[in-house]
């Protein structure tokens, strides 16, 4: 793989030898486990900061859809967008800021169900009248 930085940006790409696809290359050695330089989930991020988008992540995160890291899809430089991932084509990775969002929500949603059943409980306590 070559790789290059766009001009307007920090971005490093690499062209793939064989079938000369532009992508972001990956230095992380184990990414599921840390969220890249530029997740989508890191405070600060463009897709945080818009509303709408960010809504449409969180969306996906309260479904449990999985989330894919864009390093390594193929990425278009002049639209700026990534291919879907495609096992057949390169690694499929998910993203590690969804996943840390994923247990994150997971937990909520676990703690909620235990308020919720210990507020049953305490209702079908037998009252004691004096």
């Amino acid at each position: 793989m070559t790789t290059t930085r766009l001009c307007d940006s920090q971005r490093l790409l690499g062209r793939c030898r064989d079938c000369g696809r532009l992508q972001d290359v990956e230095t992380r050695d184990w990414p599921e486990a840390t969220p890249c330089d530029d997740c989508a989930f890191r405070k600060g991020s463009p897709e945080r900061a818009d509303p709408y988008k960010w809504a449409e992540i969180m969306s996906i995160v309260e479904r449990g859809q999985p989330f894919h890291c864009h390093k390594g899809l193929p990425y278009d430089p002049h639209t700026g967008a990534y291919d879907a991932p495609d096992e057949e084509r390169g690694r499929v990775t998910v993203c590690a800021g969804w996943l840390n969002a994923n247990v994150a929500h997971l937990r909520r949603e676990e703690r909620n169900a235990y308020k919720a059943h210990e507020g049953e409980d305490r209702e079908n306590e037998p009252q004691n009248r004096v």
